[in-house]
């Protein structure tokens, strides 16, 4: 009599589900694939998939990928690389000395597979496999490229395309992911086209994956498995590394699925297995981390002064003015002040989405729909200043009238004029999009300043990022969510790749979505 069996990969950011019926024989067959992105709740997703596939039903259940850990008895709760290795027996096609490169949203390995020189009992050659897998950062894998495309506002296919159809590519240090996000910043403020800059980015993620490969390659052909092996781009700049054409097997994006229910199959095959409860409550065990907790922010409030927003006066923006431009990593700012009074008088916002003169173009065309500016002078700062002051200057040969500021001299000349008096000592702190800057000020002049070197960890796009990976798409929400905070964890203050990790394991430990904002902060 056959019987059902169920296996299930429950990765970083997405879950394969995998039912399978083992016949008289002793033969798998596979059934039923399900492959699914979950958002951070892999957990729930999983017990969906239990209970509308009655996998309680099942003669055995077996499980593999980073939430796996939070399954208990009587689930088979295996490593990744024994999946794969189970998944590759189901392959009887396949070559017997092979490489197996897989890449998910956490992290990338490389399992080899060639002959032992002792043979079996029947004189076939036996099989070694040897994994071996990335460090603990989880740069250039599948999390931080959609994380990457999303800054530029596109989609993983989208940003593919743009690099498909790009002809150079710019190199791109994609070892680190918050590096490769300020370069990739950088050069996109200066005007480079976003296919380049994914062109770039793409080889240089193969260029890791291959490096890894190098370190435990064996003769024979290479198999590419996880989400990004769907990444064209990438691919291409893998395969002229390689100097040879990659493969997927079946099933490519649900392998150690596939894997985890090949040895449930075993099990089966070995004797008597446990039953499966019809409620997954009854295995499903949260792992507990201790985090300390901080006093919440909102208790100092009262030492925080925050400045009145002036009402918008599109009337007194016909008069003589003067247009500030603040293209930014993230966000770009215009504001029209008044010649005669020096008060600011109409300001708007919009994302600079990786294009900063795309962005004042947009900027401009929303002033102009609220007024019609005499404008005399304008003025540019913020990460993309070159690259629109080279528009302007096109625009307007020979006007002396433009200047270009670099962030520090704009935001101390903001600070005196704000404050009012010359000979006051000041200290400026600025958290930008993609960088932090401390300046300080004595009778009137910048007597110090600093900002982040390399490493953007900690800054605005990393707040932001977090919102949107847990689906709180206004920032103002976010802000009202840390505010109200009362327990806020200790994440950690190094690498946002780490920091990130943490919040999604003090969920776990029950904290509250608004003390993880408060965290982060």
């Amino acid at each position: 009599m056959s019987k059902r069996v169920a296996g299930c990969d429950l990765g970083k950011a997405s879950a394969s589900f995998v039912l399978a019926r083992v016949d008289d024989g002793g033969s798998m067959v596979v059934e039923d694939v399900e492959y699914v992105l979950h958002d951070g709740k892999a957990l729930d997703r999983f017990e969906r998939w239990y209970r509308d596939k009655d996998v309680a039903a099942c003669a055995a259940l077996a499980a593999t990928g980073v939430y796996a850990a939070e399954l208990g008895e009587p689930v088979f709760v295996l490593p990744e690389d024994s999946c794969q290795e189970a998944a590759l027996e189901m392959e009887p096609g396949l070559e017997e000395s092979l490489n197996l490169v897989s890449i998910g949203a956490r992290g990338y390995g490389v399992l080899s597979r060639r002959p032992s020189a002792s043979p079996l009992n029947g004189g076939r050659p036996s099989l070694v496999y040897q994994y071996l897998e990335n460090d603990k950062c989880s740069s250039g894998t599948g999390e931080n490229i959609q994380r990457m495309a999303g800054r530029f506002g596109l989609t993983i296919e989208e940003a593919d395309a743009l690099a498909l159809a790009a002809e150079n590519g710019i190199p791109i240090t994609a070892r680190c992911s918050v590096f490769a996000k300020s370069e990739m910043t950088h050069f996109a403020n200066q005007g480079q086209p976003r296919g380049d800059l994914f062109k770039g980015y793409f080889a240089s993620v193969a260029r890791n994956t291959r490096a890894l490969l190098a370190r435990n390659e064996v003769d024979g052909p290479v198999y590419l498995i996880g989400g990004p092996s769907r990444i064209r781009s990438f691919k291409k700049s893998f395969e002229e590394l390689l100097g040879r054409e990659v493969c997927s097997p079946r099933h490519s994006l649900s392998f150690e699925a596939i894997g985890a229910g090949a040895i449930a199959a075993e099990q089966v095959r070995n004797g008597p297995v446990r039953r499966l409860p019809e409620n997954p409550r009854e295995f499903i065990q949260s792992r507990n981390r201790r985090f300390a907790v901080l006093e919440p922010a909102h208790r100092w409030k009262d030492k925080v002064t925050i400045m009145a927003e002036r009402a918008a006066q599109p009337e007194s923006a016909r008069r003589p003015s003067i247009l500030g431009l603040d293209l930014g990593s993230t966000g770009a700012k215009a504001v029209l002040t008044s010649v005669e009074t020096g008060q600011p008088v109409l300001d708007v916002y919009d994302r600079t989405r990786g294009n900063p003169v795309d962005a004042a173009r947009r900027l401009v065309e929303t002033i102009l729909e609220h007024t019609e500016p005499d404008v005399r002078a304008i003025g540019v700062t913020g990460s993309g200043r070159e690259a629109v002051a080279t528009l302007l200057r096109a625009v307007f040969p020979g006007n002396d009238r433009i200047v270009v500021l670099n962030e520090i001299v704009a935001h101390a000349t903001a600070a005196n004029h704000c404050n009012g008096d010359s000979t006051s000592d000041l200290s400026v702190i600025e958290i930008g999009g993609q960088d932090a800057k401390y300046i300080r000020i004595q009778g009137g002049r910048i007597v110090e300043s600093d900002m982040n070197k390399a490493c953007s960890a900690g800054t605005g796009s990393f707040l932001e990022e977090q919102a949107a990976f847990y689906d709180v798409d206004d920032i103002g929400e976010f802000v009202r969510l840390a505010s109200t905070a009362s327990r806020p964890p200790d994440l950690g203050l190094m690498c946002t790749v780490y920091v990130a990790d943490a919040a999604s394991e003090a969920l776990k430990d029950g904290f509250e979505l608004a003390d993880v904002f408060a965290g982060f902060q």
